[in-house]
């Protein structure tokens, strides 16, 4: 699974420099800090209007999230450095397709 709706819905924070989600994910040490850090940005998703001045949230697939949180718990190494790699994808820039807004 690619978790590209993740990636999406935390690019939309750092787009608005709030790595806050990003951070926690990417040095998160336990499964609860996955789940507290991806529940948060959920909910700040869900809540906002514009997270910043012209960025509109965006909610992750609730299938990637399910995944993921399976992944965390058949094998916590694996479904941490799975959040890092996360992390550092919503960090990075994205590739434009042709006719893409993102």
């Amino acid at each position: 699974m690619s978790y590209d709706s993740i990636v999406k819905m935390l690019r939309k924070f750092v787009l608005c420099e709030q790595y806050s989600f990003v951070d926690r994910l990417a040095n998160a040490t336990s499964k609860e800090v996955v789940e507290a850090a991806l529940y948060e940005a959920l909910r700040a998703s869900r809540v906002s209007g514009e997270i910043c001045e012209g960025v509109t949230p965006y909610i992750a697939n609730e299938d990637e999230i399910k995944e993921l949180l399976e992944v965390l718990d058949r094998d916590l190494n694996e479904g941490l450095d799975l959040a890092k790699k996360i992390a550092i994808k919503a960090l990075s820039i994205p590739v434009r397709r042709e006719g893409s807004k993102e």
